[in-house]
């Protein structure tokens, strides 16, 4: 019984790093989350605008936005609802599965829980390691990810994102050595992929707003708690000697 406990526990423990390590070899560069509401609400815009396409995020409803970033319902309505009937609806891909493994090889993976299992920074030097590919389908493929069949939508993002990604360098071939040289991330792109990716970690855990916002007044009630409990443990022990 003990060694089926040791077995499960250990296969738990190893999932974390299996989905990290699921997608390739290339060392990560780390981001800060920004759950600010500037942020969200730019990362939300992208993620509507050049995600949706293909992916759905079906645990997630843009009436999370409206009540976590205070947005008026009416500017939900009119700047992300696109081919949406409500603020209540899940945020579903107008692509189909059987399109998608037509087009792509594969249906579009749902996007809902990717930050948690693949984590920020693997996403994050996900979206910023395209380079070109003849031998692909749609002429891309990835260093993160090799021989993934999604399409660099973020080519255009920003003026600077087609020098950067016409400068990424291609992987090594069989034999070769030494480190890739990578080009510098524009500016705003870099910020674009950044709003992007913490808009999917608040997919991922819509909760983390209320609970940033809770936390200085937890603290606040923990130091109380504790000056009253001194002060209660020295008058109780005042005429014990």
């Amino acid at each position: 019984m003990k060694n089926w406990i040791a077995a499960i526990v250990t296969g738990l423990v190893a999932l974390p790093g299996l989905a990290l390590g699921a997608g390739g070899e290339a060392d990560l560069m780390h981001m800060e989350v920004d759950y600010s509401d500037e942020a969200l609400r730019d990362g939300a815009e992208t993620f509507i605008d050049n995600c949706m396409g293909c992916h759905s995020a079906e645990f997630f409803r843009l009436k999370n936005l409206e009540e976590d970033l205070g947005m008026a319902k009416e500017e939900v309505e009119d700047e992300l609802m696109y081919g949406l009937a409500s603020v209540n609806d899940h945020l579903e891909s107008a692509m189909t599965e059987d399109q998608g493994d037509r087009w792509f090889g594969a249906s579009a993976p749902d996007l809902s829980l990717t930050s948690r299992v693949r984590g920020e920074d693997w996403i994050y030097t996900y979206l910023l390691r395209f380079h070109s590919d003849e031998d692909a389908a749609n002429g891309w493929n990835n260093h993160v990810f090799p021989e993934v069949s999604m399409p660099n939508v973020l080519y255009s993002m920003t003026e600077e994102a087609p020098e950067y990604y016409d400068a990424m360098p291609q992987p090594h071939h069989d034999g070769e050595e030494g480190d890739l040289e990578y080009p510098e991330v524009p500016e705003k792109l870099d910020q674009k992929v950044q709003n992007l990716v913490s808009f999917m970690s608040y997919v991922g855990d819509p909760s983390v707003k209320a609970r940033h916002s809770m936390g200085p007044w937890v603290l606040l009630f923990l130091v109380i708690l504790g000056l009253v409990t001194y002060l209660v443990k020295k008058e109780y022990w005042r005429d014990i000697h």
